[in-house]
């Protein structure tokens, strides 16, 4: 009887021994090398994460790439939810891929989404000793929901607003205005036909303006055209006049002459007229001609003062010198 106690006895230990080694080499194959299979990171959410599990995924593009592994308040900051991901080894975590909230159909349990992630990013480098940290991002409900107070705001300000335009002095105005626009309307269509014909006075009146102002310009343009004329032929008269003037003034000059030396010959007591006629004869005879010449002159033009000299009309028999 004892020998067979004593067989149960190690056979149920045997049995419990191996089933222990087989639990450790389970254990051993799924999380003995863990530590060289995935690659750990954190991230903090200022929102509320309820849905979020330990074991929830972690995708990458919708790709399942790790899971949470720790979710706790951040010591450092208490509006802040860390969050540890245990992700794959070797997925391509980029120094601006970011994490976002994301629901999973209409359970209302939520993952993690990590986008961004772009090509030409640098790899986010981690390690046990110091894990990398993956920014995050408020997703869509979260930013709907904390703008939804100022939206609330905005909206209520608005209303309040119409509420303040619509009043009732308001309706009274825009209906007096209404019915004001109205007469105005009912008055130009019954004097439409005055109105027309005031319009064709103004067309009127404008053609009749512009037919005065074409008149008013020929004549200035014909009086600056006559001005023209008379001070082309009022210029050669002064030049006539002053040539006249000249010769007047020569003849002068010359009579001056002559009655100087006869008074120089009178002092000197050599009053001799043969003398005197002899060596002035050439200077009165001159003086003769041009008194004759001039006084000819004004006798058959004296419109040469003012105007262009004009050639006189000849006789039979006489020429021009």
């Amino acid at each position: 009887m004892e020998k067979r106690v004593s067989y149960v006895i190690v056979g149920a230990f045997i049995v419990i021994i191996g089933i222990s080694l087989l639990l450790f080499i389970f254990w051993l194959a799924k999380y003995g090398n863990k530590a060289d299979k995935f690659d750990y990171y954190k991230s903090y959410f200022q929102e509320s994460v309820s849905g979020l599990n330990i074991e929830s995924s972690v995708k990458l593009y919708g790709v399942e790439v790790g899971r949470v592994r720790e979710i706790s308040i951040n010591p450092n900051n208490s509006e802040e939810v860390e969050v540890l991901l245990e992700l794959k080894a070797k997925t391509p975590i980029k120094v601006d891929t970011y994490a976002i909230l994301d629901s999973q159909g209409i359970t209302g349990l939520k993952y993690i989404e990590l986008k961004g992630n772009t090509k030409t990013s640098a790899l986010l480098k981690t390690s046990k000793e110091n894990i990398a940290i993956i920014k995050s991002k408020k997703s869509l409900m979260s930013s709907l929901i904390s703008s939804g107070d100022t939206l609330v705001n905005k909206v209520a300000n608005v209303l309040n607003q119409l509420e303040k335009l619509f009043n009732n002095n308001t309706i009274e105005n825009i209906s007096k205005i209404s019915k004001d626009l109205s007469n105005t309307s009912q008055t130009i269509s019954q004097n439409r036909h005055k109105i027309t014909q005031v319009l064709d006075n103004i067309n009127t009146l404008s053609l009749n303006l512009q037919t005065n102002l074409n008149k008013i310009t020929y004549n200035i343009n014909d009086f600056v055209k006559h001005s023209k004329n008379f001070e082309d032929k009022l210029i050669p008269s002064f030049e006539n006049l002053s040539a006249m003037s000249k010769k007047v003034g020569a003849a002068s000059d010359e009579t001056k002459e002559f009655f100087a030396k006869m008074k120089v010959i009178t002092n000197k007591g050599e009053f001799d007229v043969a003398t005197i006629v002899e060596k002035n004869i050439e200077p009165l005879k001159n003086l003769s001609m041009e008194l004759e010449n001039m006084i000819k002159e004004l006798k058959d033009s004296p419109s040469d003062i003012l105007y262009k000299k004009s050639k006189k009309t000849l006789g039979p028999g006489e020429s021009y010198e």
